[in-house]
């Protein structure tokens, strides 16, 4: 229905079972939409995405509890609320090789629009929960390991900025406005349906076809996630209490910290592949980049506990990936970019030795 605004809103008396979802077009997004509907909710699907293009969100776009908006965040208003008890906040512009090349236009996304949902958050009045979705981008390089939900801000690349900008946009509007603030930050998400761009995909994709895995670095770590945990530690979010919650951010990881080097080889390996690796130059900001969470904040409060790890993800993820593959092999391609200026260093099985930007 609408209200006389133009405004699309739910029945009066449900916004207890209500949750936005921006983003919700994309990998995260799909995946919570999905589990709020089979937990009973009423869900609102926000994303820029044309419906007939949200594939995965075909199955949903016909449930009575789901409604899809086609709609930037950039033009969300006050009413846009109305009826919403929880907003999640998952929508970004979420590739870092694009931060790089389009700087601006990744802040236009990522502090623009999630200052415009604050706004919108902050007039309409109606939210119980507002929840924001960090990266592992916005750390750099930690002061101390694990890190833990007081480590400070320190983003070493434009992507990380403006995921740091826009954390800091929603702290800044808790303290100032009384939105009412969760922040959930995670590391690498992997699984099915995951973005075709991140390098754990890419890496499958190639080790599948018998082509080179080319690993950019090589000894900056990762902590990787598995979609089903992070999306339940989303739900516990969802469902806990706003003064258990409102106020607080979590960390939602495996814990464990892996080298994106060590990351290759499991790929390798769960591709049942001899793909060679190459080596080449880091990725600027990257060299010297560590990350590994402390999950015990999120294990003590909301009860979160991952079940799959890191290297179970990569495999799970890879038998996705190889239905993928023999299912629908053009539309999962990645577009192939090759670094630039740089010496490749070629490894077989064996030892991987180092490499350096010519």
């Amino acid at each position: 229905m609408s209200n006389n605004n133009g405004h699309h809103t739910l029945p009066a008396g449900e916004a207890h079972d209500a949750v936005l979802v921006t983003g919700a077009a994309g990998f995260g997004g799909s995946h919570l939409v999905r589990s709020l509907l089979k937990l009973g909710y009423r869900v609102t699907g926000l994303d820029i995405v044309p419906p007939s293009h949200a594939d995965l969100l075909r199955r949903e776009m016909d449930h009575p509890n789901f409604r899809y908006r086609w709609q930037s965040l950039q033009d969300i208003q006050p009413g846009d609320m109305d009826g919403h008890s929880v907003v999640a906040h998952l929508a970004a512009q979420a590739d870092t090789p694009l931060a790089f090349e389009s700087p601006r236009y990744t802040v236009m996304q990522n502090v623009e629009g999630t200052v415009a949902l604050l706004e919108a958050v902050r007039r309409g009045g109606a939210v119980k929960k507002f929840i924001y979705s960090g990266s592992g981008n916005e750390y750099g390089r930690p002061l101390s390991l694990p890190m833990d939900e007081t480590h400070p801000l320190t983003p070493h690349n434009p992507y990380g900025f403006s995921k740091a900008a826009a954390e800091l946009a929603v702290w800044s509007w808790h303290r100032a406005y009384g939105v009412p603030a969760v922040a959930l930050g995670t590391g690498v998400v992997i699984g099915p349906h995951m973005r075709r761009e991140v390098f754990i995909f890419k890496w499958l994709w190639n080790a599948l076809r018998g082509r080179p895995i080319v690993v950019e670095g090589g000894q900056q770590t990762r902590d990787v996630s598995y979609i089903d945990d992070v999306v339940a530690a989303w739900l516990l979010a969802i469902q806990a209490p706003p003064e258990v919650v409102v106020g607080e951010k979590f960390f939602v990881s495996s814990g464990a910290e892996h080298t994106v080097a060590e990351l290759a080889r499991w790929c390798r390996d769960a591709a049942g592949s001899q793909a060679a690796i190459e080596r080449v130059g880091y990725r600027p900001g990257e060299e010297g980049q560590r990350e590994a969470f402390s999950t015990e904040k999120a294990r003590r409060v909301l009860g979160h506990v991952p079940r799959v790890s890191p290297k179970e993800a990569v495999r799970l993820t890879a038998d996705w990936v190889k239905t993928l593959a023999e299912t629908r092999p053009e539309e999962a391609e990645p577009v192939a970019i090759p670094p630039q200026d740089q010496a490749v260093q070629v490894v077989g099985p064996g030892e991987v030795v180092n490499v350096q930007s010519v």
